[in-house]
């Protein structure tokens, strides 16, 4: 899933676009560089078609080389953000928040709700070839074969089979996914499933191109081989540099789409802040990047800061098996995990270290969702942290009370590691041992295990609690990495997705998260909000509450 390789200079440096100014100039202090282009070289088809009209490209903040461009694979927020402007699924979330038909001219929906039936509107890929039902298929067959490493596999589930396709239990072919013709095609439940077309706006149920991506293994690397059906197409990628979008004409709404390019820019927190000052970015910050911790009190000050709804939770991930290698694991311990929750000051966290105005977390599911207010612990309990460490120690004999923390390597996640590091040797006693790696390295070393504790976060896929709630249902779940799993739990989320009544369902949610908690394989920390500078030239932008950018109806002024 997370292997990323990097193909050795494969395409030449594209511009950093300048509206501001028409000389080449390198700051070297700032490291922000600015060349001037002719533009229509970039983007020739478009520059015809605007007949020498100012070509409008909007200019973004990256912090990180994203971890995939193949919407099979898409898991962190930066490679979703981009997966969406390249590719669209059956279905999307509108600029009002709510569910519309995208690719899918329409679906027909079984009175038992289990058969949904597709019909696709006669749409094409970026390089002219029609897209058809077999594209949508066969993609989601491949992310069912137990060959296909992908950590999103389980969003699948819910069609009749997936899961058992998915562990080399059931062949394929026996899937509930039937073709009928070019543009229609069949997707059987195993039972009714009351988000099942939330779930079609994800990246996992996008297409991809069946015959390239069967004949080119690598073609999501490869900006001349990366075909998609989205607003916008590959253009250009520099690795760890940057990334060059350009409008797809091919696009079934390009009419609609304003922009005739994206540039996204790939530069630290400091550097980016700079060139955005100086003109040369129209945005900064949430979510494809963070702005600088010490620059967001004069960015509210100066009124620069912007703020929005962000559906996320930051959380420390527990490995619960007992032993890492062949030594004992102290986090296989409950009343260890508690000891490390409870004697957390968060607001401490919130108002001293990250100062964005997020809020206290002391559940996984945000709050904004409904399902529980106030919590399911209490936040900054000595006395109890003392209580669980002393049974902790009981079971564990001598062990010793240290404790690894991994984390991605941002300034972010380098103060809460460091806050988190001086709360539990100060108040719990133990030593903990901190180590900071590159993404790519990150989260192979999650999924395969290789940690004690490790700093994390959840976006929500969709509004729904089942988003979050899922991710742990299942310790092979790609995205749980704790090793824990219970049946109980299992069963509770299970019967939610059967009930037909809303206060039924929310209350096993409820009931399920109650136990999450109780178990505590993470360690809730904070609830996210989206904060980001934006230049006024840039308008049209919809940013939802899940975490993503959509720029079908963006324009530059």
């Amino acid at each position: 899933m997370y292997e990323v390789e990097i193909i050795p200079e494969m395409i030449q440096k594209s511009a950093f676009f300048s509206r501001q100014s028409t000389e080449n100039r390198f700051e070297q202090g700032g490291g922000c560089m600015v060349y001037l282009v002719f533009l229509f070289f970039l983007f020739s088809g478009c520059a015809k078609q605007q007949q020498g009209a100012p070509l409008q490209v909007a200019r973004l903040n990256m912090q990180a080389e994203p971890i995939s461009l193949d919407p099979r694979k898409a898991r962190d927020l930066d490679s979703g953000a981009i997966v969406r402007m390249l590719f669209e699924g059956l279905m999307r979330v509108s600029h009002e928040g709510k569910l519309e038909p995208a690719v899918a001219e329409r679906i027909e929906i079984s009175e038992d709700r289990t058969l949904y039936t597709v019909f696709l509107r006669q749409t094409k890929w970026s390089n002219g070839d029609l897209l058809t039902a077999d594209d949508f298929v066969s993609s989601w067959k491949t992310i069912l074969d137990p060959q296909f490493v992908s950590d999103t596999a389980y969003h699948l589930y819910p069609i009749l089979g997936a899961k058992k396709a998915k562990q080399g239990l059931l062949s394929l072919d026996e899937v509930g996914l039937k073709v009928f013709d070019t543009y229609t095609f069949s997707i059987q439940l195993e039972q009714p499933t009351p988000y099942f077309l939330d779930l079609l706006t994800m990246p996992p149920f996008f297409p991809v191109h069946r015959q390239i991506a069967a004949s080119h293994p690598r073609w999501s690397l490869d900006p001349a081989l990366l075909v998609s059906n989205g607003p916008f197409q590959m253009s250009e990628w520099t690795h760890a540099d940057r990334i060059l979008l350009k409008k797809n004409q091919m696009y079934w709404e390009q009419k609609e789409t304003r922009l005739d390019g994206v540039e996204l820019i790939i530069a630290s927190a400091d550097t980016a802040l700079r060139c955005f000052e100086a003109k040369d970015l129209d945005w900064m910050g949430s979510p494809l990047s963070t702005l600088p911790i010490d620059a967001i009190p004069s960015l509210k000050k100066e009124k620069a800061l912007q703020t929005a709804p962000f559906l996320a939770t930051s959380f420390c991930r527990c490995n619960t098996r007992e032993t890492i290698g062949d030594q004992p694991n102290l986090l296989s311990l409950k009343s260890f995990r508690k000891a490390l929750s409870v004697c957390l000051d968060r607001t401490s966290l919130i108002e001293h270290v990250l100062k964005g105005g997020q809020k206290r977390a002391t559940s996984l599911v945000p709050e904004e969702m409904g399902l529980q207010r106030g919590g399911y612990f209490q936040d900054h309990d000595q006395e109890g942290a003392k209580r669980f460490l002393q049974e902790a120690l009981r079971e564990a004999g001598d062990s010793p009370l240290s404790v690894k923390l991994r984390y991605f390597n941002n300034e972010r996640n380098t103060l809460i590691a460091q806050w988190l590091q001086q709360e539990w040797e100060q108040k719990l006693g133990l030593r903990i041992e901190m180590e900071a790696v590159e993404s790519k390295i990150f989260f192979q070393r999650i999924s395969k295990g290789d940690f004690q504790i490790a700093i994390g976060s959840w976006t929500a896929d969709f509004n729904d609690p089942i988003n979050f709630l899922e991710v742990f249902k299942y310790k092979d779940n790609g995205t749980n990495n704790t090793g824990w799993e219970k049946t109980e739990y299992i069963d509770l989320l299970t019967k939610s997705q059967l009930c037909t009544d809303v206060s039924e369902r929310e209350a096993l949610l409820r009931k399920a998260e109650g136990l999450l908690m109780e178990e505590m394989p993470i360690l809730p920390l904070y609830q996210f909000v989206l904060n980001y500078v934006k230049s006024d030239a840039l308008t049209g932008v919809f940013l939802s509450p899940e975490g993503y950018l959509d720029l079908r109806k963006a324009s530059i002024h």
